[in-house]
Formats: structure tokens, sequence, C-alpha cells
């Protein structure tokens, strides 16, 4: 009987060793996985180059540089149009307003001679001739809601709410790719309206006072620029029309290699100039 119990007590000295050398390997490879997180992005310093007038009547949706002219998408049933400004003054040159009542307009986009128009539950797309937006010269069908889009000079963007972007082939709409976007913490979701900038996406976190900048290669959140207070600081008198009154509107100036910055029924178009 003591022969049994020390051939016992040998093997539960053996196990117990296993197990903590087990323990301590799941330590190792747990801190090692931690060492190789996803960093979190950083913090965007910028400084306000110059502001525009921006109408409040405006629901922005799609916001735009081309060609010297600011072009704007805006939302809601009755108040959809394409807007186009001069960007020197922010003086409003010509209004587009979308004929349907039902159709609720939504993000923007330029390439080549033609101007792609999502909207919001219509699950159509819109395609104008840059020089004639009075009406469309062709439509697509989009399965999803229209949110955000830009473009990198072939293909299109466009944003849904949720955490995907979808690429998108301009001459047939078909998805030809699609990018996850996510940060440290996981997947970013609220994607909004977009901006197209050497191989970064500037995208809207709808509801929130921030600008994600996203690796397109990657869909890593690489930084992020906070825009609370700009009203504030800029239109202290200004109420905003609604809890929807929030931040949507980018726009990049190449020249002069400025962010354009705007919100739903905001009264001013921010000139950033990013550190």
């Amino acid at each position: 009987m003591y022969n049994k119990y020390k051939v016992l007590a040998f093997g539960l000295a053996i196990t117990l060793a296993s197990c903590q050398n087990n323990n301590k390997e799941t330590k190792t490879t747990a801190t090692a996985a931690d060492s190789i997180s996803t960093q979190a992005p950083k913090n965007l310093t910028y400084k306000v180059a110059g502001t525009l007038p921006h109408d409040t009547a405006a629901y922005t949706e799609g916001f735009e540089l081309h060609d010297g002219k600011i072009y704007e998408g805006t939302g809601t049933y009755e108040n959809s149009y394409v807007a186009v400004s001069d960007t020197s003054s922010g003086q409003l040159e010509k209004k587009f307003p979308l004929k349907d009542k039902s159709i609720y307009g939504e993000g923007i986009s330029i390439l080549g001679n033609q101007l792609f128009q999502l909207t919001y539950q219509n699950h159509i797309a819109y395609v104008y001739d840059l020089k004639d937006l009075t009406k469309p010269t062709g439509t697509f069908k989009w399965p999803q809601e229209g949110w955000g889009m830009t473009n990198d000079g072939k293909n299109l963007y466009v944003s849904v709410g949720s955490s995907i972007v979808y690429k998108l082939d301009p001459k047939s709409f078909a998805v030809v790719g699609q990018i996850q976007v996510t940060d440290n913490l996981g997947t970013v979701d609220q994607l909004n309206e977009l901006e197209y900038v050497d191989g970064f996406l500037y995208i809207n976190q709808w509801q929130t006072t921030k600008i994600l900048k996203v690796d397109v290669s990657s869909g890593k959140v690489v930084g992020t620029i906070d825009c609370f207070g700009l009203l504030s600081n800029y239109a202290p008198d200004y109420t905003p029309k609604s809890e929807d009154s929030v931040l949507n509107g980018i726009a990049w100036d190449k020249t002069h290699q400025l962010l354009y910055v705007t919100g739903k029924n905001w009264p001013l178009i921010f000139k950033l100039k990013l550190d």
C-alpha cells in the first residue's frame, strides 16, 4: 500500500509540474501576443487656416472640391440637391434639386467628367454629366443603404453605415473589393462621408466629432482628427438645428494641401492644415 501511494504521489507531482510549465508557456504566449497587438491610432493635430460661409439649410451628405469649385450633395426628402459654390468665397453659384421628393440624396463623388450620387434607402445611384447636372444620364441599382462616396481616380468607394467600405467599378457599379475598417479595439462602424487622399481614406464617423484616417491597403485606422470645439470657437452664437447637426463633410484641396470640413446645417466650412 505504501508503494502504491508513493507511486501515486510521484505521478501527481509530475502532473502538477507539467501544469505549472503549461501555465508559464500560456502566459509567455499571451505576453508575446500583447506586444504585437495593433497600436492605437495617432491623434492628428491641425491648424485652422481659414473659414468659408456655409448654408445652414444644407443637410450635408457629400462634399468634394473640383476645378476650383465646391460640390455638395445634401439629404432629406424635401431638400435634396447638388450645389456648386466658389472655393474662394463660399458663394453659392448653382443648385440642382432632385425633382422626385421621394428620393433622399446622399454622398457624391466626381470621377472623370461624371458626378455620381448615392441615395439613402432608395437603392439607386445617379450618374450625371458634370457639364449638366439638371438631370441624370444614367442610374445604377445599389442593394444597401447609401451613405458616403469617394474615388481614387479609378474606382469608387462607398460606405453604408457599417464597418465596411465597398470598392466599386464606376462603369458597372459592381463590387470589386471591400475594406474592413478596424482599430486597436476591433471593428469601427458608423462610417459615413469619405475622402480619398494618397492611399488613405478620411472618414467621418457618424454622430462623433472624429475624422478617421484609414490605410486603404489594410483597413487600419492609423490616425484620428478630432474636430471638437470648432463650432464653439468660431461660431459661438450658432444654435444647432437638431441633434443631427453634426460633422459630416470632407474635401481635399490638393493644391494647398488643406482638408475642407463642414457639417450638416453648419454655418461654416473650415480649412484645416494638418501638422
